[in-house]
């Protein structure tokens, strides 16, 4: 009796789990987000992030994303086609690349067929029947249309940043704001925190208000104490500026020559 119900409880529990990953399988993937997510964008966008609610094929994407302006007519060679997609390891986030060679001034490529973007003009991304790594496609082709205007042209700088500390015993969040939008995956990988003893602070990391603000959300309550912010100077802007300088910068211009340089900001919660 106690081996049948035991072979009874396995054969329920397999049921349900081949149930629950058929029903899965059934569900067709859906674009959570893209970013930047402004409805307005320089002219020199350099990249943006596609989001789907499960993990996708990894190959032959591209041809089913097109970018279209206001005549509703696609932009040749406005995405740049990457041997390999440039994936997460989720397989959740694509990261789209404006070819750079149109993006930056004094290059063949530029000179010949100008920037993809046009300031003044409106333009629309349009996802189409991209598929999951069941074969399913997007039930409906996504769009996301925005305004482009002038290039950026005003490299990220931590001195214009505003640092809005928390209460002390709470688990407030610690509130960075931008004079500008960021980029997002910067954002999330280029920002860390510490104590003055240079122990890391566990937490998490909400980015809002159209990639302008930076929450961080503690595990435990906030000590009185000295804090330390470490920023990549790698940290950009959706048009490639960082820390360093200009993405379509002047030979000379950079303010550093090493690239992996780390500014520090410290500040104190009391």
């Amino acid at each position: 009796m106690r081996i049948a119900l035991v072979v009874m409880s396995l054969f329920l529990v397999g049921c349900f789990c081949c149930q629950r990953a058929n029903t899965e399988e059934g569900m067709p993937p859906e674009v959570s987000a893209v970013f930047p997510s402004s409805d307005t964008l320089p002219e020199n966008l350099l990249r943006m992030y596609i989001h789907f609610s499960k993990p996708m094929k990894t190959i032959g994407n591209l041809e089913n994303i097109k970018l279209l302006n206001d005549e509703n007519q696609e932009v040749i060679g406005a995405i740049f086609n990457h041997v390999h997609e440039l994936w997460d390891h989720q397989q959740q986030q694509l990261t789209l690349i404006f070819d750079p060679a149109r993006v930056k001034t004094g290059l063949v490529a530029h000179q010949q067929m100008g920037r993809a973007l046009q300031a003044g003009r409106q333009y629309t991304l349009q996802i189409g029947k991209v598929e999951d790594v069941y074969s399913r496609p997007l039930e409906h082709i996504f769009t996301k249309s925005f305004f482009v205007q002038e290039e950026d042209k005003i490299a990220p700088n931590t001195k214009s940043w505003q640092i809005h500390t928390p209460k002390v015993n709470s688990k407030s969040p610690l509130i960075i704001q931008f004079p500008a939008m960021l980029d997002q995956l910067s954002l999330l990988q280029r920002l860390q925190l510490t104590d003055s003893n240079d122990q890391p602070i566990d937490g998490r990391v909400e980015i809002k208000n159209r990639e302008t603000t930076w929450h961080f959300i503690p595990t435990k309550v906030w000590s009185a104490g000295d804090y330390i912010l470490y920023v990549h100077t790698r940290l950009e802007d959706p048009a490639g500026n960082n820390l360093n300088g200009l993405f379509d910068h002047k030979i000379g211009t950079l303010k550093n020559l090493q690239e992996d340089e780390i500014e520090r900001i410290h500040f104190r919660m009391d």
